[in-house]
C-alpha cells in the first residue's frame, strides 16, 4: 500500500514538468518560425520587389548620378492617394528633357510615376541606397539613369 502511494507521489512530482513539456510544445506549434536574414559579411542591401512598401521618406534626398550635379526627390505632407514625390532634375539633364521639375504618384510600394506634357517618369528603389530613373518621350525616346544615394 505504501509503495502505491510513493509511486503516486512520484508521478504527481513529474506532473507539472509534463504540463510545462506539453505547453511548450503546443505553443511551439502555434507560432511561426521567424526566418533568419542571411547575416554574412559578403551579403549586400536588401534588393527591392513589387510587394516590398517603402515609406516616402526612404525615397526622398539626393541621388547620385556619375559626373553631374544630383537628381534632388522630396515628398509632400500628404498621405493615401494624394501623396506625391516631387523630383528636380539637374540643369544638364533639363536641357536633355526640356524641363527639371515633376509630380509623381506611387504606383508600387518601390516605384514612382508621373506623366507631364509628352513625358512620363519613373522612379523606382531597387534598394534603399540605388535607385533607377525612367524617363520617356514621345517617338520612343528614353532615358535610364542608374541613381545611387548621395552621402
Amino acid at each position: 500500500m505504501m509503495e502505491k502511494h510513493v509511486q503516486e507521489f512520484a508521478f504527481m512530482k513529474c506532473l507539472p514538468a509534463l504540463t510545462l513539456a506539453a505547453a511548450m510544445a503546443t505553443v511551439g506549434t502555434m507560432i511561426p518560425v521567424a526566418s533568419q536574414a542571411d547575416t554574412s559579411p559578403h551579403s549586400g542591401p536588401a534588393q527591392a520587389t513589387a510587394s516590398t512598401q517603402y515609406p516616402v521618406p526612404t525615397f526622398e534626398g539626393e541621388w547620385a548620378i556619375m559626373a553631374m550635379d544630383p537628381v534632388k526627390v522630396a515628398g509632400n505632407r500628404a498621405l493615401g492617394p494624394a501623396a506625391r514625390l516631387l523630383v528636380t532634375l539637374p540643369d544638364s539633364l533639363q536641357k536633355i528633357v526640356g524641363q527639371n521639375h515633376f509630380s509623381l504618384s506611387r504606383q508600387s510600394g518601390s516605384a514612382w510615376q508621373g506623366k507631364q506634357d509628352d513625358l512620363t517618369v519613373t522612379f523606382k528603389l531597387v534598394s534603399e541606397n540605388s535607385a533607377e530613373l525612367h524617363i520617356s518621350g514621345k517617338e520612343n525616346h528614353k532615358l535610364d539613369l542608374p541613381l545611387y544615394r548621395n552621402n
